[in-house]
Formats: C-alpha cells, sequence, structure tokens
C-alpha cells in the first residue's frame, strides 16, 4: 500500500490513524489461526494419537493474551511403562513451510519440562522450553522462524498441556494427501500360512501353506561358543549349522531345499540378538543388537545388518562375489542358492513387556530396518544389508505384537528424514490375538470370535492406511490363533457340544477369511504344533498338530486349515456377499 500526503492538512493525528490501520493490516496478515488438526500430528514413541492437543481448535478467545475458553481435554500417555517411552515426542507437520509468529498452549495441572523445537536444515532447532508451572492458564511466546515442522517433547506424564495452538502464514499451499492406490491380493494359496521350526515334519507343514520359520540368530553364528570372535570377524555355519555335533546337525541347505521341492515358501525370522553381542548372556538374547551402541543410529546395527547380508547371500536368488561370505571353516561355499525370497528382520520389536534395552522405539527399529535393507542406502559398505546381496529379496519388518498405525507413521516420518522417504521394509508385519481385552496387552480372560474382536474392520483399517501412505508395500499378520487348553487366557471355549477343538478350528478358518476381506496380503497362523497342551500359559496350546512327542498329530484345526487352503486354491477374495440372515455373515 502507497500512502501519499502533502504538508497542507496534515496532522500528527490522521498519522497515528493511519499507522494504526496499517498495523492492523500487518497483525491480520501476520497473526492468521493455523488450523491444526490429528492428521498433522505424529506421536514418535508409536503409542495412541495425540489428539487431545488439537481437538478444540474452535475454542472462542485469542490464546495469545489468555484471553480465551479453557479446552477440556488434556495429552498424556499415562503412567504405565513410561520407562518406555518417556520423553515422548510429538511432531506436527503443517504440509508447508509456514512463518510463525505465535505459540500458544494451554498449561493444565501437572508439571514437568516441555520442548518445543523446529526442523531446520535437516536438523531439530531448540524453540522454547517450558517448566509447564502454570496452573490451567494459557501460555504465549513469540517466535520467529520458517518451518513445515514443529516438535513437542514431554519430559514425563506429568507434562501435560491442553490445545496446542499456533499463528503465522503459510509460503504456499498444503499438499493434498495422497489418494489410495489399488493393491492386488495373493491368491489363498499363497496367502494361508503357519509358523514352524526347522524340526517340524514337512508334510504336516506343506498342507497349510507357506512356513513363516523361527529362526534363532545364534544358530548361524556361535551359537553358546564363547570363543566365537564375532563381527567383523564372523564366521557363518548353514549346512550344517552352528547347532550340529559328530554326526549330527541342523542343515539349512537341506532344510529350505526340502521345503521348496515340497511347495512351501518359507520366510525365516531371524529372531533374537547374536550371544556374542550380550556377553553370552542367555537371558539378554532380547536386547537390542548395538552392543553399547545408539540404538537412533543405523550404525550401530552394522553387525546385525552384516548378518542379514550373508543370509540374502546364500539362500537368496542373486550370487554374490564369493570374496564377500564369511564362513566357518568347513562350509561348503555356495550363493544365490535362490530357496527364500522374504526374511524378516526381527521378532516382536515392541516387547512392551520386557526393559528399554530390548523395547525398540520406532526410530530405533527404522534405523535397523535401514541398515537391515540396503546398509543405510549403502553408508555402512558393500557387504551389509539384504539389499547389497539381493536386491530382488524382500525384507518383511519384525512383526510388531501391538498393530497400531501410530508407529509405522513414526517410522515412516523417520524415512522422510534419513531417506529421503524411503521406507526401509517392503513388508509391513502384525500380530494380533481375538481376545476380551484387544490383544496382546491388558488382562483377557478368554478368547473371542473375529466377528466379536472387529478382526476384518481392525485390520482393513490398516489396509486403507497403507493404500494411501505405503502404497505397494505388502502387509502381512504373522501371528494369530487360539490356545486349546481349558484354562488359558487365549483359549477357544468349548461352546455348548462343541469341544474347544472344534472351536479353535472354526475360529481359525473364519480369521483367515476375515483377514483376506479385509485386504491383507498373507497370514500365518500361531503355530504348527502344540508346545505343551497341558499347560495354561497362552501360546502352549496354540498348535494345528500336537507337540513333538506326540508326533505332531493334528488336531482337528489342522484338518480344517489344510480343506480350506485345498477348497480355496486359485481364488482370492472379491467381496462379500449378504446373507440376508444376522446371524450368517
Amino acid at each position: 500500500m502507497r500512502i501519499r500526503t502533502t504538508r497542507k492538512g496534515f496532522s500528527a493525528a490522521s498519522m497515528a490513524c493511519w499507522l494504526s490501520i496499517l498495523a492492523g493490516l500487518a497483525s491480520a496478515t501476520a497473526a492468521d489461526r493455523i488450523r491444526l488438526d490429528a492428521d498433522m500430528l505424529t506421536n514418535l514413541s508409536g503409542q495412541r494419537p495425540a489428539v487431545e492437543l488439537v481437538d478444540e481448535q474452535d475454542l472462542e478467545g485469542d490464546p495469545r493474551t489468555g484471553q480465551a475458553a479453557q479446552p477440556k481435554t488434556a495429552y498424556s500417555n499415562g503412567w504405565m511403562n513410561a520407562k518406555l517411552y518417556y520423553p515422548i515426542s510429538i511432531v506436527v507437520d503443517l504440509g508447508a513451510v509456514h512463518d510463525l509468529t505465535d505459540v500458544c498452549w494451554f498449561d493444565v495441572e501437572g508439571q514437568g519440562r516441555m520442548t518445543v523445537e523446529s526442523r531446520q536444515d535437516h536438523a531439530w532447532r531448540p524453540l522454547i522450553a517450558d517448566e509447564l508451572k502454570e496452573y490451567r492458564r494459557w501460555s504465549s511466546h513469540k517466535v520467529a522462524v520458517s518451518t513445515r515442522y514443529l516438535q513437542l517433547t514431554f519430559e514425563n506424564p506429568a507434562a501435560q498441556i491442553g490445545e496446542f495452538v499456533l499463528y503465522g502464514t503459510a509460503r504456499g499451499p498444503r499438499a493434498a494427501p495422497p489418494q489410495p492406490a489399488r493393491h492386488s491380493q495373493a491368491l489363498m494359496e499363497s496367502f494361508i500360512g503357519v509358523n514352524g521350526f526347522v524340526d517340524d515334519p514337512i508334510e504336516r507343514i506343506a498342507a497349510c501353506g507357506h512356513l513363516r520359520e523361527y529362526h534363532s540368530w545364534q544358530w548361524d553364528e556361535g551359537n553358546q561358543d564363547s570363543n566365537y570372535p564375532g563381527y567383523p570377524n564372523n564366521r557363518l555355519a548353514w549346512s550344517p549349522s552352528w547347532v550340529s555335533g559328530p554326526g549330527w546337525g541342523w542343515d539349512f541347505d537341506a532344510f529350505y531345499q526340502q521345503l521348496k521341492d515340497a511347495g512351501v515358501e518359507v520366510a525365516p525370522c531371524l529372531q533374537g540378538c547374536a550371544p556374542y553381542l550380550v556377553g553370552f548372556d542367555k537371558e539378554r538374547t532380547d536386547e537390542k543388537p548395538v552392543a553399547g551402541g545408539d540404538p537412533a543410529d543405523p550404525r550401530s546395527y552394522i553387525a546385525h545388518a552384516s548378518y542379514m547380508f550373508q543370509f540374502a547371500a546364500r539362500y537368496g536368488g542373486a550370487r554374490c562375489d564369493e570374496a564377500l561370505l564369511k564362513l566357518k571353516p568347513g562350509q561348503p561355499v555356495r550363493t544365490g542358492l535362490g530357496l527364500v525370497r522374504y526374511l524378516e528382520n526381527w521378532n516382536e520389536p515392541d516387547k512392551w513387556w520386557k526393559d528399554r534395552v530390548a523395547y525398540f522405539q520406532p526410530c530405533e527399529l527404522a534405523a535397523m530396518c535401514s541398515a537391515d535393507y540396503d546398509g543405510h542406502k549403502k553408508a555402512l559398505g558393500p557387504a551389509v544389508g539384504v539389499k547389497n546381496a539381493d536386491p530382488n529379496m524382500k525384507l518383511v519388518l519384525g512383526g510388531l505384537a501391538r498393530p497400531e498405525v501410530e508407529y509405522l507413521k513414526a517410522m515412516k516420518l523417520w524415512a522422510e528424514f534419513h531417506r529421503g522417504g524411503d521406507f526401509p521394509a517392503d513388508v509391513i508385519n502384525l500380530h494380533h490375538y481375538s481376545n476380551d481385552s484387544g490383544g496382546q496387552g491388558g488382562n483377557p480372560t478368554t478368547g473371542i470370535s473375529p466377528e466379536a474382536d472387529g478382526l476384518r474392520e481392525r485390520f482393513g483399517r490398516i489396509v486403507q492406511w497403507r493404500d494411501r501412505f505405503l502404497p505397494g508395500k505388502e502387509i502381512w499378520v504373522s501371528e494369530f490363533g487360539y490356545d486349546t487348553n481349558p484354562q488359558s487366557t487365549f483359549r477357544a471355549p468349548a461352546i455348548g457340544s462343541d469341544s474347544a477343538e472344534e472351536v479353535q478350528g472354526r475360529w481359525i478358518v473364519r480369521s483367515y477369511l476375515a483377514l483376506a476381506a479385509s485386504g491383507v496380503d498373507r497370514v500365518q497362523l500361531f503355530m504348527l504344533r502344540d508346545v505343551n497342551a497341558g499347560n495354561p500359559v497362552q501360546f502352549n496350546s496354540s498348535g494345528l498338530t500336537a507337540e513333538k512327542w506326540n508326533r505332531h498329530k493334528p488336531k482337528r484345526s489342522w484338518y480344517y486349515v489344510a480343506t480350506l487352503r485345498h477348497v480355496l486354491r486359485g481364488t482370492r477374495f472379491e467381496s462379500e456377499i449378504a446373507s440376508g440372515d444376522a446371524n450368517v455373515r
């Protein structure tokens, strides 16, 4: 705006009037309230979305002056397992760079440190720190920063705020949310699978589809040999493995070939930490494989990613330079055997029932995946990561015990900041058990049917998120199932004249069908055999067959799964046909 004046008739009063008008216009331009919503937030702990920070954006008044209505909700993740999750950081993605002028929040009753940072030049920069000592009052802070991202970090569960409010102007339009991509599911004979071990009979496995094979890292690297040197001088054994002795041993070359000959695709789940990284302490094999390093740094996982490379080099479909192979003396030199297409890099990394040394926060799992996937985009060297051995092998994310989108969102955001958006896994992998507490957490008393659990809807929401934000990635449910012991809290209960084994078989079949309808790509039942059917602790009687010492005698559910797979061969889920009966779905 240009103002032209002459001396005649001009006064201090008229100048003051014009300045007031200009100031008002500038204020209106520079102090637009930015409407925040839950889709802008990512909880980096992977816990529930912090919706209470932005669920009352339409409160009357101006928080900058303290004259605004009081919010009714406040955000905290609570004290349960706080040592695993706190400090908790929430990232606010404004969708475009904004010139921010004011940051406001409603301080509630608790006290604790909260910091606000802005992302500048690929790093977080301090902006505000507050001990949150006010009592039910608005707190306002003037800022002058241009950014797309803010990060709020809460020191402990007592550090709580109500609504979070921003003022400023956008430098450009916010990008439109991505449209869902089309995704084709596997045929049912490939969709249906089961969990098992190297010592399970192949004929029992083959009837139930593909195999998720529990495979401990130590079997290939040193086992419990306290003289084993470990990375970088590791010496791997496969045929036979380190689990061997004079005249006997587990031979994975032979086992995987036998599976292939039987038409069974195997997806090894490489679980546990190599003993040499945890002082050969058997009680510590669930710990993250970082040997004292920073678990949020991909470089800390180089030993694990080296192991992943060696596994892929041997069993993948691409031949590697034999000079890169690290073998125990006497092992046959083999590469590119073409026996494994999918490789999983951990089992239940979000073990909230363990302590912090075993629990992976999303950024830590993303860091390990980045190393395991391609050596953190080859920064860790040529013989590190699955893709550097076989570009076509698919890395399966270690199966998460809690199937929640927020954990995946946090991993995706890490990939955007550290990998240019390239998500370091080909398969999203989740676990879920249908019971009256909603899964593995809580205190269940019994298993429930997949329909009562809303199993289809639960995973349908995750599929919808994948279709928008990680198109092309597969989704697996690599553990589900029911016990048959009548005292188990994960049991399929006897119903009327139907035994627990009968109900287990029916609910397993209906779970496969519900998950197919949800849109996931593959499902593996936990598991092929019972561990000890007489033990009421969960997972001891989840098998389709009896225990090893009972010669894997099939339970009724084994026949149900084998029949389901046989009858539905060559088909995939298309749509649900209404039955017209409220009791039939």
